[in-house]
């Protein structure tokens, strides 16, 4: 028979020793998955918020290009596009018409999820005002 003194040794290293291991794996590999998972999330929103910006632009420049000018309310025009005002924050709305071009710039703030990563989200597009040219005068 075995003596009491190898007994406990035996059982100090035998199935005990690894009781709690899972958890404190768990717990140190919790903090990565949920960093993970916030900054994809974080991503998704500045993504969605880039292609909102990206439809406005296009829409607005549209209706600058077709009224020669900007006699509309380019901002009320921008944010009826993107619709959800949760979605995009700080709309700022530019319209600049030079030498028969017209330049739209919209810019916006995303939601922040997580602290430090980018929530801005620009976009620029250019092109020709649309006149009428009678048939005699082309």
């Amino acid at each position: 028979m075995r003596s009491l003194l190898e007994r406990s040794v035996v059982s100090a290293r035998g199935l005990g020793a690894e009781s709690g291991a899972v958890t404190t794996e768990f717990t140190l590999l919790y903090g990565a998955l949920l960093a993970l998972v916030m900054s994809v999330i974080h991503f998704g929103l500045v993504f969605n918020a880039a292609l909102a910006v990206t439809d406005a632009a296009d829409v607005v420049l549209e209706t600058a290009q077709l009224a020669g000018g900007p006699e509309f309310s380019p901002r009320d025009l921008a944010k009826a596009v993107v619709g959800d005002e949760r979605l995009v924050r700080d709309l700022s709305v530019e319209v600049v018409g030079a030498g028969g071009d017209m330049v739209v710039t919209v810019s916006a703030t995303a939601p922040r999820i997580v602290p430090g990563l980018p929530t801005s989200v620009s976009h620029q597009v250019q092109g020709p005002v649309e006149q009428f040219i009678p048939e005699g005068r082309r």
